[in-house]
């Protein structure tokens, strides 16, 4: 119930900026609304930057989850390199993954895993 709310009243919030977006952007900052780890992935994301150089047509999603992938997609690029690791140390631990779930027949979670690879795209190494 709690985040019922929290939901009905940010969108209420975000709603008051409707096509002002670098209000919001000063208002959420100023407010401390964004964590750092945030604010750091959104400043240092290259992805973002080539968005801005795109055509401005509006994006439409056919579905929640094409919405959620694209979004995420601008943060995902971070997430992995956080982790310390080479990216030939992701592919490679990924892979090995991916192999081993198919030898165990884990199908379900090889799909998920090749998915997130071709989404990241990381290499599948045969």
């Amino acid at each position: 119930m709690e985040n019922e709310d929290l939901y009905r009243n940010l969108v209420i919030l975000l709603k008051m900026f409707k096509n002002r977006p670098y209000h919001l952007a000063k208002y959420l900052i100023e407010n401390s609304a964004l964590t750092n780890e945030f604010i750091k992935k959104v400043s240092e994301n290259s992805k973002l930057s080539e968005e801005e150089n795109k055509s401005k047509q509006p994006i439409y999603f056919l579905d929640i989850g094409k919405m959620n992938d694209y979004y995420s997609s601008f943060t995902d690029d971070i997430k992995l390199l956080e982790s310390g690791k080479s990216l030939f140390e992701i592919e490679t631990e990924l892979n090995e993954k991916l192999n081993k779930f198919l030898f165990e027949e884990k199908y379900e979670e090889a799909a998920r895993l090749r998915d997130y690879m071709a989404k990241n795209k990381i290499k599948r190494i045969k």
